[in-house]
């Protein structure tokens, strides 16, 4: 919803974020698959994650603005919540970052919280979005 603010380095850097996150725990279920179809589309669906980013160390300081870093959290939650399952393997992952940004608790709360809400919107939008386009 709001990666169009992002620098092209830094949607590379979120998709890489994005891949770890929906792999962390061992599977992609279809509605991970849409929900990262949809952010890829958002940003121009010619971005492609760096490989050694989703496999190593992410690239955490290239979001060097408050703004891009809560662009981050809530995208990544929204990844998380796609499946209605938050899974005990991604938690980390996202916790990790708002550490490093020094988001508080309460800020993690409220995110997660707006997260919650707008993945099943996401959803529905992009099937109501593509029995539209198919008319």
């Amino acid at each position: 919803m709001f990666l169009n603010l992002l620098n092209d380095r830094q949607k590379a850097s979120f998709l890489a974020l994005a891949t770890k996150v929906v792999m962390a725990d061992g599977g992609v279920v279809p509605e991970e698959d849409v929900t990262l179809d949809i952010r890829r589309y958002e940003m121009g669906g010619d971005i492609s994650a760096p490989p050694d980013e989703i496999f190593g160390v992410p690239n955490t300081e290239i979001f060097d603005t408050r703004r891009s870093q809560v662009i981050v959290l809530a995208e990544l939650y929204v990844l998380a919540y796609s499946d209605s399952d938050f899974h005990a393997d991604e938690r980390p992952i996202i916790q990790e970052l708002a550490e490093a940004w020094g988001f508080s608790e309460d800020d993690c709360a409220g995110i997660e919280q707006w997260a919650v809400r707008q993945g099943p919107l996401s959803l529905e939008a992009w099937t109501v979005f593509q029995k539209l386009d198919a008319v």
